[in-house]
């Protein structure tokens, strides 16, 4: 085992999110099997997708990714995920960047959880998620 996988707390993201006039703290407890992926948390979402703020490093530079949902902290609960294309992405300060995703599929899981705790994300109670990146299959 490197020394990396013995940290007490490898499956934590912790960064801080500018609103107005203050810095919102937000923490990603990401399950064990999902350590090195990257965490974030949906602010927004909208007809034509959605957005997702996280850390600033690394960049969130790939095109394609699998978006699971973390809807708590036990590792029993169902993960809804959905493939997304990210669309865009620019920092929203030195330590947060937030990227636009579009759903590859329409009505996932994902999709419909989210619709479902649309008031919720606009009241800042975000839905916690994790960045699998993914190749793209061939057509």
């Amino acid at each position: 085992m490197s020394g990396s996988d013995q940290r007490r707390f490898p499956r934590v993201e912790f960064f801080l999110v500018p609103d107005e006039h203050e810095q919102l703290p937000v923490w990603v407890i990401k399950p064990a099997g999902l350590a090195h992926e990257r965490g974030g948390v949906v602010v927004n979402l909208s007809g034509s997708g959605l957005q997702i703020l996280a850390a600033s490093e690394p960049a969130l530079d790939a095109s394609h990714y699998e978006l699971r949902l973390l809807l708590g902290e036990d590792e029993g609960v169902p993960l809804f995920s959905a493939d997304v294309r990210r669309v865009w992405n620019r920092p929203l300060s030195p330590n947060v960047q937030i990227g636009g995703f579009e759903f590859d599929e329409p009505n996932s899981q994902a999709e419909e959880f989210l619709h479902a705790q649309t008031a919720q994300i606009t009241a800042r109670k975000w839905v916690r998620c994790v960045l699998v990146e993914r190749v793209p299959a061939l057509n």
